[in-house]
């Protein structure tokens, strides 16, 4: 059985630190089962991310600075050892419940850890409901 749980990411610190643990590559196969969309380099994600939020505030002239502000959402998908899942399956699964959830209008960044018993998914999705 899969489990999913997520969190909020409120500032551009835990955005930060949230890619750095979820790029790892001592979790990820050597960054092989990590990928992004809307992204063009996952190792800028930070920079992208942030970039999109700026630009979206201008866009609606909203200029805050982002105290109490959701900048992402941190997501980890879980499946149960006794699932017999590849960590391969496991990103696709990840990769395609992502582009259903954001319908593929949201920039984020996917990784599968396969240092726990259990195989997971960890990604944050910018939050862009604010771009027009």
């Amino acid at each position: 059985m899969t489990i999913t749980k997520t969190s909020q990411i409120k500032s551009e610190t835990q955005l930060k630190n949230s890619l750095e643990y979820i790029i790892n590559g001592d979790k990820t196969m050597n960054e092989t089962l990590v990928s992004g969309h809307a992204l063009n380099n996952i190792h800028n994600a930070e920079f992208e991310m942030l970039r999109t939020r700026r630009f979206a505030q201008k866009m609606k002239g909203n200029f805050s600075n982002g105290k109490g502000e959701v900048f992402a959402h941190h997501i980890i998908q879980s499946f149960d050892p006794k699932d017999n899942i590849t960590p391969e399956k496991a990103h696709e699964i990840g990769e395609k419940m992502m582009l259903q959830f954001t319908e593929g209008k949201h920039e984020f960044v996917i990784a599968t850890h396969v240092d726990q018993d259990h195989i997971h998914n960890v990604r944050p999705d910018r939050v862009l409901s604010q771009v027009v």
